[in-house]
């Protein structure tokens, strides 16, 4: 099959909306990177403050990706009605999707809140006898920034809520300045409250943390505003309150895509939060080492994670519409351009792995240890795209529940288990847990993949079968 003469005008299609999309992860990187960055440049030699943001935001991410996980499901439900023309319905889906997640997000805030007082439990039983000293002050240094990142949830929810409704209508572009804004007041504000400038004493990490805060306030207030006062999306807007009616079936109904899309979220990033916790046994030069590969892998997978998105949306367009002819090429095209990226970037990484660390600490044992993980890094790139894109394709056709088994056995039962094996057991300390997510992401692939296939065939069967009829 020639690419050139069957996939151009779908690889078109899906950069229509991901280009957006990949914008805006890239400006998400941009500020993790920064993050870490200027935080691990602050500590100079020292990599306590670095391996501080590192374990507050693992500790952090467990409860905030399940609650973002929820969003997600709000795109494909929009996505259908929009392709067949119920506006009505995709006005319900917004009002009720609003509702949800701000409710989901105090939930989330609160639940944060609560866990805070497990840090020091997660020190002692960390430190044990022996062990590094340092990990101590880690926690300490931790807490405060863990605190500025509590008070972003909220508004998070609230832009997470109208930008998976904007996604589902076709609109990928108003995240994306939003983000791309947001995320360049945020560097400012790290350059300015890390390092002390204009008068403000040097905070250090927790600087990192109210920078965050502050961007991701204004990042709601822009996408939110915007939405609502602008007269080409009141068709959606205007009367919602008195026009679109709060229901338990549609919140039902975005629960029960979301929670399974929620699940699989939680499961995987619970993979890279427990690794950086397990982590911590190594010490802080490890747990620093950690941080910087995990940049790197949010540097090549969120790009994926646009193209997912961009796929998400079309095949709901295609499940709404029924036109089943065009889903394999569609498919095709979204695992094409996101093998290509993931198979350079690999590259890179395994070229590059003795200088990408130099750019985020002069430690030089947090720089060596880096540079081995980078390559193990690289050895899961292919796995990663694939698991990633055969999950948003799911997503689209609205088959979730079956993401939920497969993640548990690729994460719970084999991702973790092995990842601690090889790095407790087998003397491979932090590389130990990579290589566990290449057994672990291998799996999620294979079995992801094979449903897509499975779903592809069924519903070009069922297109035969309207022909013949």
């Amino acid at each position: 099959m020639n690419l050139l003469k069957t996939y151009p005008s779908f690889y078109k299609e899906n950069l229509r909306l991901a280009l957006p999309v990949i914008l805006s992860q890239v400006g998400q990187i941009t500020v993790q990177l920064a993050d870490t960055a200027m935080v691990g440049q602050y500590g100079g030699n020292d990599p306590t403050p670095l391996a501080a943001v590192s374990f507050a935001q693992n500790f952090f991410f467990i409860i905030f990706i399940a609650a973002m996980g929820l969003t997600f499901g709000l795109t494909p439900l929009v996505g259908e009605r929009f392709a067949q023309g119920r506006i009505k319905h995709t006005r319900k889906y917004l009002l009720n999707g609003i509702v949800l997640f701000t409710i989901i997000g105090i939930i989330a805030t609160l639940l944060l809140s609560a866990a805070r007082p497990l840090f020091p439990l997660m020190g002692r039983l960390m430190l044990g006898d022996g062990n590094d000293t340092s990990i101590g002050e880690v926690i300490d240094l931790a807490l405060p920034y863990f605190d500025t990142l509590i008070w972003g949830v909220l508004p998070v929810m609230i832009w997470g809520s109208v930008k998976q409704f904007l996604e589902g209508v076709g609109n990928t572009r108003i995240a994306m300045v939003t983000i791309i804004s947001a995320n360049a007041l945020n560097i400012f504000l790290n350059w300015v409250f890390i390092f002390g400038k204009f008068g403000f004493e040097q905070m250090g990490a927790v600087g990192a943390g109210y920078a965050t805060l502050i961007s991701r306030i204004c990042q709601c207030v822009m996408l939110v505003g915007y939405f609502f006062l602008t007269p080409r999306f009141k068709q959606y807007t205007a009367n919602l309150l008195q026009e679109a009616r709060l229901s338990w079936r549609t919140t039902r109904k975005i629960l029960q895509v979301g929670a399974p899309i929620s699940f699989q979220m939680l499961m995987e990033a619970s993979a890279f939060v427990v690794a950086g916790i397990l982590v911590l046994a190594f010490g802080a030069t490890s747990v620093s080492a950690y941080q910087i590969g995990v940049n790197m892998m949010n540097v090549t997978f969120m790009i994926v994670v646009a193209i997912g998105s961009a796929t998400t949306i079309l095949c709901s367009y295609i499940y709404g519409r029924k036109t089943y002819h065009r889903l394999r090429p569609t498919v095709n095209a979204s695992y094409q351009m996101g093998l290509a990226w993931n198979i350079t970037v690999a590259t890179i990484y395994i070229l590059l792995r003795h200088h990408i660390p130099t750019l985020f600490t002069s430690n030089q044992d947090v720089i060596d240890i880096t540079a081995t993980m980078l390559i193990f890094i690289a050895l899961f790139q292919i796995s990663d795209c694939i698991q990633a894109i055969s999950i948003s394709i799911l997503r689209g056709l609205q088959d979730v529940k079956i993401i939920m088994p497969i993640v548990v056995i690729s994460y719970v039962v084999i991702n973790i288990p092995t990842g601690y094996f090889l790095a407790f057991n087998c003397g491979m300390k932090a590389n130990g847990l990579i290589i566990g997510f290449i057994i672990g992401l291998s799996t999620c692939a294979l079995l992801t993949s094979l449903r897509v296939k499975r779903n592809i065939r069924q519903m070009e069967l069922a297109t035969k079968k309207e022909v013949k009829e």
